[in-house]
């Protein structure tokens, strides 16, 4: 019965490291979208800026086309490294939320098998405490008889 209780205890304890250990990659997970929803605005922002600069071969001075050709062209180099970053950043979170899933299943085991050994405590208690209350009453019952 000591050992069950031990047994409960520890379990208790290692389902509360696991409860800590999902809630951290469930942070973790968070950010990382976060940090992909900003790579994506940011790539929002730079094809506006692209469309809004205007044609380069429409501008009357030439030092004016190769400034605003030269600004496309670093717009869409800075947008192909941040396409690039989301992509990874993409990759990144599938293993977070990969790690996030196995480390619920693992707690979810761990509930399970304490939810398990509590029961199978009690059930033990409750017997112990029938085999008492019997022997209390057979006790009782032969006193009353008089044999003993």
């Amino acid at each position: 019965m000591i050992k069950a209780r031990t047994t409960l205890q520890n379990l208790q304890q290692l389902l509360t490291l696991k409860d800590a250990d999902v809630a951290r990659l469930q942070r973790e997970v968070a950010d990382k979208r976060q940090l992909q929803e900003r790579y994506q605005r940011n790539i929002q922002r730079m094809d506006e800026l692209c469309r809004h600069s205007g044609a380069s071969g429409s501008r009357t001075l030439p030092a004016l086309a190769l400034n605003c050709a030269g600004y496309k062209d670093a717009l869409l180099q800075l947008k192909q490294s941040q396409q690039l970053d989301l992509q990874l950043a993409e990759a990144d979170t599938a293993v977070s939320q990969q790690a996030l899933l196995a480390a619920s299943l693992r707690r979810e085991v761990l509930a399970s098998l304490q939810q398990r050994t509590a029961a199978d405590l009690a059930q033990q208690q409750q017997r112990q405490e029938q085999k008492r209350s019997d022997d209390q009453a057979s006790l009782a019952w032969l006193r009353q008889q008089g044999l003993m």
